[in-house]
């Protein structure tokens, strides 16, 4: 009975206020997505394989021999591997802005169903635990929402046996990572995560860290030595765009 109220407001607030495609700019269908349409998702750089088995950077080009990845020379990361859907570049890159800057949380949630479509990165995330990385409560306060939390939501709510639990907390502010170098997004978070209080990790258990982008793989390292070190023994990472 809720869903098909929610239904019904739906249908009558876009008769009112239609709603376009966020990439396309052309007025939405009626799919899933209430923000991103086939066609706009459709122009979303995806990644393929092959795709580097530590941080699911794409291979481009033809290579030889060893596949030497250089996003992961020096990483060693603290997960075994990271999955990502899309390339951080052009729409997909629009979109992860209008999230994190312009107050569009809406927008994470269609991005991460549409990641759904990569058999790779779904099968990545079955079966395990969903663990979003956490923002500062006072980052938080001042965005209104962790777009991670929303992003693992979904994607639990799509995937067989996952469930997203939010056992990290960010017990320091850091400065941006934009505008920082490889090793220096490393430093930054360094010792930034905290299992949160009242929260445990069962070792039995496969746990994935979840953020929006992957640039160095420097956050989504910090948090998965965090659960490690809380005595997690299997953890990977995911992430909708690695830029």
């Amino acid at each position: 009975m809720t869903r098909w109220l929610t239904e019904l407001d739906r249908g009558f607030f876009d008769l009112a206020f239609p709603r376009d495609c966020a990439v396309t700019q052309e007025p939405m269908d009626d799919g899933a997505r209430l923000h991103l349409s086939a066609a706009g998702a459709d122009q979303l750089t995806r990644i393929h394989d092959p795709r580097c088995l530590t941080c699911g950077h794409p291979f481009e080009g033809i290579l030889e021999g060893d596949r030497a990845c250089p996003h992961c020379l020096d990483l060693q990361p603290a997960f075994a591997r990271a999955v990502c859907a899309f390339r951080a570049r052009g729409p997909a890159r629009r979109i992860i802005h209008r999230i994190k800057y312009e107050r569009c949380p809406f927008l994470a949630d269609d991005l991460a169903h549409a990641a759904l479509s990569d058999d790779v990165f779904r099968r990545h995330l079955a079966g395990s635990v969903l663990v979003p990385v956490p923002l500062h409560a006072a980052r938080k306060f001042d965005r209104g929402y962790n777009q991670a939390e929303r992003i693992a939501k979904v994607l639990a709510e799509h995937v067989a046996g996952c469930r997203a639990e939010f056992l990290l907390r960010k017990q320091h502010e850091t400065i941006s990572q934009t505008r920082l170098g490889r090793q220096e997004r490393r430093k930054n978070v360094a010792g930034a995560f905290v299992v949160a209080d009242g929260k445990s990790v069962d070792p039995s258990v496969r746990y994935v860290v979840i953020d929006d982008v992957l640039t160095t793989g420097a956050t989504l390292h910090a948090c998965a030595m965090t659960l490690r070190k809380a005595g997690a023994t299997l953890v990977d990472a995911a992430a909708l765009a690695h830029g």
